[in-house]
């Protein structure tokens, strides 16, 4: 959830600043407490460890470092900034007023810098009256995404399929590529429920449409529903979900999940994945899908995963687990075993992500329709890269104050599909770019 809290403030205040701050150079070897008290007033030494300590998010000694060297050098305005990102980052919010303060008495801050810190401190100063009130921060959200992919209806790589047990060929008119977007409004609202726990969830509405082929066209309602809580070291998030499509020339379903996460920080910089999940997929019958519903299936399943911060800016997430579905008909019914790795970096105020996932999908029975006595058996993997943030770092006027609260999202995903069925030997390619406004309220 985007919203204008201290941890999105972080993020502003790095775009803002880091030109700013100093930069250090390697040290051969870790610098030790013990060489900072015999030279406590050495900038760059003592600088060199302020790093090295926010590096392995030891931030009370990076403050305390920061503290007193902004005391000895008191006319140094990077060392202040510096001191006021860390603040920021922590959560600190009366070290922070008075860090605010003590900047903007500087006689080295430029108008632009101090319009910035103003900002900063409008943006402290609305999020304690939230804290204070315990209201709800409700918003909109309006947006758009548009796809584009090469293989709409998933042809096989051979060009034919199966069908009771006979070689067929795909009709002259199949349509391999397509685009396709969808429009979607999402009303929502977030609360912090004391200082350790908070709640948000969102009701959304989206109309998917394409320009070629029609089977991915579809009304979609939703509902999500997310509770988080900090239990010392345990930090345990519940999320549920409803997903109601309404497709236009295919069979509609309805999806229900329930997810419980506990992320474990056992190092200052790592931490431990443990998840649960159940789900329901319920499809409707009429005239025209009689029998759609054999593939109405019960999930559960487990997860187990790492992650590790190599700084603030960037990190990389493991992830393996498996899911079990059970349908009403055996055919449809399979077990599902995944690997996952993800890894993540912020450039300024553009967020990347690589990331490859690997499916292995075995059906519980064979199915006849297609093809007899050969129990399927899939390994799906998809490679893809994603590029998302706002446009809140370009704001360099009023006159641009319109692209706040707007979000971007740009992915290119390859899937791989390999299967003992050719059917389901495929490779296709889909692009998405998407945009959102927020509107607060």
């Amino acid at each position: 959830m985007h919203k204008f809290t201290v941890s999105k403030i972080i993020k502003k205040l790095f775009q803002i600043f880091l030109f700013s701050f100093i930069v250090l150079n390697n040290a051969a070897s870790e610098i030790t407490y013990k060489e900072i008290l015999k030279d406590p007033t050495n900038l760059e030494l003592n600088l060199q460890y302020a790093k090295e300590q926010e590096e392995k998010k030891n931030y009370k000694s990076t403050i305390a470092t920061l503290e007193r060297l902004s005391t000895i050098y008191s006319d140094n305005l990077d060392l202040k900034l510096y001191l006021l990102s860390i603040s920021l980052r922590i959560d600190s919010k009366e070290r922070t007023k008075s860090i605010l303060n003590d900047i903007k008495k500087s006689p080295k801050l430029t108008n632009d810098l101090r319009a910035k810190i103003e900002t900063i401190d409008e943006a402290l100063l609305k999020q304690s009256k939230q804290d204070k009130s315990g209201d709800w921060a409700r918003y909109v959200d309006i947006g758009t995404n548009f796809f584009q992919e090469n293989n709409v209806n998933t042809v096989s790589d051979t060009k034919t399929f199966y069908i009771s047990d006979s070689l067929s060929n795909y009709a002259a008119d199949t349509v391999y590529k397509d685009d396709y977007q969808d429009t979607f409004i999402r009303t929502g609202a977030f609360k912090k429920l004391s200082d350790t726990s908070s709640i948000n969830f969102n009701l959304g509405k989206s109309y998917t449409r394409q320009n070629n082929d029609k089977p991915k066209e579809n009304d979609l309602r939703s509902l999500f529903v997310n509770y988080n809580k900090q239990l010392n070291k345990n930090f345990v998030s519940t999320y549920y979900s409803l997903n109601e499509y309404n497709y236009i020339h295919e069979a509609d379903f309805v999806v229900h999940s329930l997810t419980l996460e506990d992320r474990y920080n056992f190092k200052p910089n790592q931490n431990i994945l443990i998840s649960g999940n159940v789900g329901l997929t319920e499809y409707r019958t009429n005239e025209t899908f009689g029998t759609v519903d054999d593939k109405n299936n019960q999930s559960s399943g487990l997860g187990l995963g790492y992650e590790y911060f190599f700084s603030g800016l960037h990190h990389v997430k493991l992830k393996l687990g498996f899911n079990d579905y059970n349908a009403r008909v055996d055919t449809y019914g399979y077990e599902n075993s995944f690997k996952t790795i993800t890894y993540t970096n912020n450039f300024k105020s553009i967020n990347v992500s690589l990331s490859r996932s690997i499916n292995n999908n075995i059906y519980d029975k064979a199915d006849s329709f297609i093809k007899a006595g050969v129990i399927r058996d899939d390994e799906i993997t998809t490679d893809a890269l994603s590029i998302y943030g706002n446009f809140d770092g370009m704001i360099k006027s009023n006159r641009l104050n319109f692209l706040k609260n707007i979000y971007y999202s740009y992915s290119h995903s390859e899937i791989q599909s390999e299967s003992n069925i050719l059917n389901y030997d495929y490779n296709k390619d889909i692009n998405k770019f998407g945009l959102t406004k927020r509107i607060m309220f």
